[in-house]
């Protein structure tokens, strides 16, 4: 006790280790110095609050030392040393102090009087030599974040909903860079940091994940963890309501947050982070600019999808992909004038799995790449075979769709050419559709992609048009050659705002000189109505449901 009350009235920190490392003594200096209440440390290795490029080597000099006391106890002098160490709020501290060695076997210690100095603070950066900071924002990085995370639950075991992370993500930041230019991308994610700070205050440690992605710890006894993360979470989305004024510009932005609480002992840093990132994209799939919690039915949503991930790499290999067609006609009758080519997955175990099912866990995957170049030259092989077998002319096409995923693949062109080049279909033969949202998601980017893939000579079309947010500006730049109206457009043709609205569709794709195809046409009044509005071609159950190529070919005239 005496002990205890000498060291904690010195001016200086004094440190204690145990020979395996772990914190046996942490004085009242110390905890001023690192930010660290003894509680929280004593018992726990001393590496949690070293630099990594200090922790390896303190381990390895305390297993030299341990080992040279094994004959018996000696006479240390002190030695002068050097550290780096981390302050509980995350910046870094340059320590150095005589160190000392005293005992043997369990009675090992390694303990010194340390003093430090700050080199630095998130708020105005880091010198090179700190690895655990982020340049632009001053904030920790993952790795100190995850340290950080990590001694939170060791130190609430058995205390479930005592720790909670939240991911915050800025909602298309990519179209702010592209459109603004990189440096006003970083002002803003610095001025964004900056209302991260006010919103969570002093006893929330945040984090710079990488790109425009963020992160914020929460610690409270009990399960209140979970209450503070979505008041954060709340404060954060209501800040955006106000514009950031830049530079050059003023910029509204929105996010989306997702928050995981700890819930049960045992439960890992990169779990816990991992499951706030699922919630995160969950709510961008939802549109963003609001908040989620994961909790259990997401969890099995997860599970869900990384077993569909699994098995979707080994369907390729395994043939289970296949294509149906469904024709789209001219709507004043006559044969097809082209297909659409859908993909389907014979899966082993669920049998026929319709797209909705794996694309979306395709597209997140990054496997969309290499299913979209299966299911483009499938179907130009197929288009190919069916013209040597008598549909001909340039007025038979097969339609393919692209998703955002693709429009983003730098070799998207090369990999249309090449597949164009292999089997031998003319270029004029292939309809590549892309969604109004993927065009509109990086307008600029997706501009010149078009560009290029109609240079080859293939036809475009904007898919699902009129439940995105197109640009009028934009869609008279894209160099597109057909418009597809939605389904949800056509069921309402049986009312008359239902019409009035198709109307306008036409009209302004017919100005803009697209040809127009009506999707999801199920009934005889709604191609009446659609011949009634001048709509050009149409496609839907009415004609035929999407079926397998051999089929198609046997029960649907396909000709010129």
């Amino acid at each position: 006790m005496r002990f205890r009350q000498v060291v904690d009235a010195g001016r200086d920190a004094f440190v204690e280790v145990s020979g395996d490392g772990i914190v046996t003594e942490w004085s009242a200096p110390a905890e001023r110095l690192l930010g660290w209440p003894r509680a929280e440390v004593v018992g726990r290795p001393f590496a949690t609050v070293l630099s990594p490029r200090f922790a390896e080597v303190f381990r390895s000099g305390l297993d030299v030392l341990r080992g040279e006391t094994e004959d018996g106890a000696r006479a240390w002098a002190p030695v002068v040393i050097e550290l780096e160490l981390v302050h509980r709020a995350g910046h870094l501290v340059m320590a150095s102090g005589a160190v000392f060695v005293t005992g043997v076997g369990a009675e090992f210690r390694v303990g010194g009087f340390i003093h430090g100095t700050v080199v630095e603070t998130p708020v105005t950066g880091q010198p090179a030599r700190d690895r655990l900071h982020d340049l632009l924002t001053g904030l920790p990085n993952r790795a100190l974040f995850s340290r950080r995370l990590a001694l939170a639950l060791e130190g609430r075991s058995g205390q479930p909903g005592s720790v909670a992370v939240a991911v915050i993500d800025l909602d298309r930041f990519k179209a702010i860079n592209d459109a603004l230019g990189h440096d006003t991308g970083d002002e803003l994610l610095v001025a964004f940091t900056a209302r991260l700070r006010e919103a969570a205050g002093a006893d929330v440690l945040l984090a710079r994940l990488g790109g425009d992605e963020f992160l914020a710890l929460f610690e409270a006894p009990g399960p209140a963890a979970q209450v503070q993360a979505e008041a954060f979470a709340g404060d954060v989305l209501d800040g955006l309501r106000h514009p950031f004024s830049l530079a050059r510009s003023e910029v509204y932005v929105t996010a989306s947050v997702g928050i995981a609480v700890s819930r049960r002992d045992g439960q890992d840093a990169q779990t816990l982070l991992s499951d706030a990132d699922a919630a995160m994209h969950e709510t961008k799939v939802e549109g963003g600019a609001k908040h989620k919690v994961f909790g259990e039915a997401m969890r099995r949503q997860v599970v869900e999808r990384l077993t569909t991930e699994h098995a979707l790499h080994r369907a390729l290999d395994r043939r289970e992909l296949t294509l149906f067609y469904q024709p789209v006609v001219a709507i004043n009758g006559g044969p097809a004038i082209g297909v659409e080519a859908l993909i389907r997955w014979e899966h082993p175990d669920q049998g026929l799995m319709a797209p909705d099912r794996f694309i979306p866990v395709a597209e997140e995957s990054g496997l969309i790449i290499p299913i979209g170049a299966w299911v483009l030259e499938e179907a130009c092989r197929q288009l190919h075979s069916w013209r040597q077998g008598g549909w001909s002319g340039p007025s038979g096409s097969v339609e393919v769709n692209l998703s955002a995923r693709q429009v983003d693949d730098p070799q998207l062109v090369a990999t249309v050419e090449g597949i164009l080049a292999v089997t031998g279909l003319p270029p004029e033969n292939l309809t590549l559709e892309i969604t109004e949202s993927a065009l509109m998601r990086d307008a600029v980017g997706a501009l010149q992609v078009l560009r290029a893939l109609k240079s080859i000579g293939v036809a475009l079309a904007i898919d699902d048009f009129g439940t995105g947010y197109s640009s009028l500006s934009h869609l008279q730049r894209f160099p597109l050659d057909i418009l597809k109206v939605d389904k949800s457009f056509v069921d309402e043709l049986d009312g008359s705002q239902g019409s009035e609205i198709v109307a306008a569709v036409i009209n302004l794709a017919h100005a803009l000189d697209l040809s127009v195809v009506a999707e999801g046409v199920e009934t005889e009044r709604q191609l009446v109505a659609l011949r009634e509005l001048g709509c050009d071609y149409a496609q839907g159950y009415l004609f035929s449901r999407p079926v397998p190529a051999a089929e198609l070919s046997a029960t649907f005239s396909l000709g010129a």
